[in-house]
């Protein structure tokens, strides 16, 4: 099974290179990275992990309106048809299996269900009392989630069958698309928004770790004025959006259970 992943990255060279090899051990092995009003060295990790990785790597112009949209779109028009599945999330998710080894082992289990997409739910974490933005990897810097019950957590981010063509689209936000069958969740429940507050998240076969805060310094120096790519470039997350997403409730490390695997990849490429 052929596994691509998607996503626009601003500003996040220091954690791109944790990003590629953490999906390319869950089994994603093509990389679709747009890069977006970087004013870091982004460029030049992606060119170096280029090396070990299958990647294809476009510069979005900074005037670009709605930058996210279009690069999902081009993403799937260009490269759609030479992947089974394209996932498309967030340089600050990490897309995992929670209960099988690898993305494929799960997406087999979908392949003759009639859907399009397959939804996958959020798990937001927090800033695990963070202020200053530590050194090392995302994985082992923040290991402190909301309880489920968050409302955030009933966001999805979708994995798309590739070879459907014309019949995908981009929707009005980056979680959903336009499709012929539509998207389902892990326990084929349509999902027909972004945003399903009417449905509680599970996470029996997929999961996303959003870290959606990371520390107080990153909030407020870089995630706060740095506007949403798939609306408008001036949104601003107000203090109270900070204490609203900060939640710690849970310790939860699960995701480590892939950092062995993830070390071996990062010790190779660098």
């Amino acid at each position: 099974m052929h596994l691509g992943i998607c996503t626009i990255q601003r500003d996040r060279a220091k954690w791109l290179a944790e990003w590629v090899a953490f999906h390319y051990v869950v089994g994603f092995r093509k990389f679709f990275i747009y890069l977006h009003k970087c004013n870091d060295h982004s460029s030049d990790v992606v060119l170096s992990l280029k090396k070990f990785f299958d990647i294809e790597c476009f510069t979005i112009p900074d005037e670009t309106q709605r930058p996210q949209l279009i690069s999902y779109q081009h993403a799937y028009n260009e490269f759609g048809h030479t992947v089974d599945w394209m996932a498309f999330i967030d340089g600050d998710e990490f897309l995992f299996p929670t209960a099988k080894k690898n993305i494929s082992e799960v997406l087999k289990d979908f392949h003759y269900e009639k859907l399009s997409a397959l939804g996958v739910w959020w798990s937001c974490f927090g800033s695990s009392h963070h202020i200053k933005e530590p050194e090392g990897l995302i994985i082992d810097n923040y290991k402190f989630r909301s309880s489920i019950d968050f409302e955030a957590n009933r966001h999805i981010k979708s994995i798309v069958r590739g070879h459907q063509g014309s019949n995908f689209s981009v929707s009005q936000n980056a979680h959903i698309f336009n499709t012929i069958y539509g998207t389902y969740d892990e326990n084929m429940r349509l999902i027909d928004a972004g945003f399903m507050p009417e449905l509680e998240p599970t996470y029996l076969e997929l999961r996303i770790n959003h870290y959606v805060c990371q520390s107080f310094e990153f909030f407020k120096n870089f995630k706060q004025n740095s506007g949403a790519a798939d609306a408008g470039p001036l949104a601003v997350r107000s203090d109270e959006w900070w204490v609203k997403h900060n939640r710690n409730e849970v310790e939860d490390d699960s995701i480590t259970k892939f950092r062995p695997q993830l070390l071996e990849v990062l010790k190779e490429i660098n």
